[in-house]
C-alpha cells in the first residue's frame, strides 16, 4: 500500500478561489484525458486517494481531487457547511477549472451523496459516478452520532471528546495493521484543519443520510451510468444496503470486493482502478451504440 501513496498526507498544492471562498485542489494527469473527479467522505482529506492515483494515471486519466470545507487545506470561512454549500463547492471548482466535458465522478460514504446530489441535478455535465460504501442508503446513526447532532451538546461533546470517538473507530476501516496506521495519520492531520470540527458536526447534521436511498432513486432513474464499490469487511459503512443499491442500479453494477474493508481503494488500488477503468469505458461503449 505505502508503495503507491504518491504525495504526503499534508501536501499542498493549488488553490482556486471563488465567490464563496477558496478551495485546494491537486489536479494531475493528461490534459486530454477524461477527467475523473474524487469526492472524499466526512473526516478525510484529499491524501486519502493516493493509492488510486498511480493506475488511474497508467490508464490515460487526468485526476481532479480536492479538500471539502473545513477538511484539509480548505478553509471552512465564506464556503459554508451545510449539504448544498458542498455541492456549491463542486460546482465552482468544476467551474473554475473550466472543466466542461463531461467528468466522471467518484464519492466515497458521505461523499457519495454529494457525488449522487450533484449528477442527478447537473446530468449533462457528469457522464459517470461511482459509490464507494455510499453513506445514506442504510444508515444508523449511533447513540454519540445522535448526541452530536444536537445544538450546543453536540459542539461541547465533540470538542471534548471527538478525537477519541474518531481514534476509536480506526479499526473499524480495516483487519490490517498498515491501513489502520494510515488512517490514523489522516485523521491526525484532518484534526489540524481549521473549522474541521465545525464542518463535521454540520455533515452529521445536514447531509441527507436518512433520504439517501430517495437520492440514489433519482440518480438511478437520471440514466448515469453507476457502479457501487464496498468492502466485505467494512465495518464503518456495512454492505447492508448492498441489495437494494443492487436493485436500483442493476446487479452488475454492485462489486463486492472480499477481505478488504471501508477503503477499498486503498487495500486494493489494482483491482479497484481496473473496475473503474471497466465501468468508465463499457458505459461509454453502450452509449455510442
Amino acid at each position: 500500500m505505502s508503495s503507491l501513496l504518491i504525495d504526503s498526507i499534508d501536501a499542498q498544492y493549488s488553490f482556486l478561489p471563488h465567490l464563496k471562498g477558496r478551495t485546494h485542489y491537486h489536479r494531475t494527469g493528461p490534459d486530454d484525458g477524461p477527467v475523473v473527479v474524487m469526492v472524499s467522505g466526512a473526516t478525510l482529506p484529499l491524501a486519502v486517494w493516493g493509492p488510486l492515483m498511480e493506475p488511474l494515471l497508467d490508464a490515460g486519466f487526468q485526476i481532479v481531487r480536492y479538500d471539502l470545507p473545513g477538511r484539509g487545506h480548505t478553509p471552512l470561512d465564506g464556503l459554508g457547511s451545510n449539504f448544498q454549500a458542498h455541492l456549491d463547492q463542486l460546482h465552482s471548482l468544476l467551474e473554475g477549472l473550466g472543466i466542461r466535458q463531461p467528468v466522471r465522478l467518484i464519492g466515497l460514504a458521505s461523499g457519495a451523496l454529494i457525488v449522487a446530489a450533484y449528477a442527478e441535478r447537473n446530468r449533462a455535465r457528469v457522464s459517470h459516478t461511482c459509490l464507494f460504501a455510499p453513506d445514506g442508503a442504510s444508515t444508523r446513526f449511533s447513540l454519540a452520532e445522535r448526541l452530536l447532532s444536537m445544538p450546543i451538546l453536540g459542539e461541547l461533546l465533540f470538542r471534548f471528546t471527538g478525537q477519541h470517538t474518531l481514534f476509536a473507530r480506526i479499526p473499524r476501516y480495516s483487519l490490517r495493521a498498515d491501513i489502520r496506521t494510515f488512517v490514523r495519520s489522516l485523521l491526525e492531520f484532518s484534526l489540524t484543519s481549521p473549522g474541521f470540527r465545525k464542518a463535521v458536526l454540520a455533515t452529521v447534521r445536514t447531509f441527507p443520510f436518512h433520504r439517501g436511498s430517495e437520492l440514489y432513486s433519482r440518480l438511478a432513474r437520471s440514466g448515469i451510468p453507476t457502479c457501487i464499490i464496498w468492502g466485505r469487511e467494512d465495518y464503518i459503512t456495512p454492505s447492508d444496503a448492498a441489495d437494494a443499491m443492487s436493485a436500483l442500479f442493476g446487479k452488475t453494477s454492485l462489486h463486492i470486493l472480499e477481505h478488504v474493508g471501508h477503503l477499498s481503494f486503498v487495500e486494493d488500488p489494482v483491482t479497484v482502478a481496473a473496475l473503474l477503468v471497466r465501468h468508465f469505458r463499457d458505459a461509454l461503449a453502450a452509449r455510442s451504440r
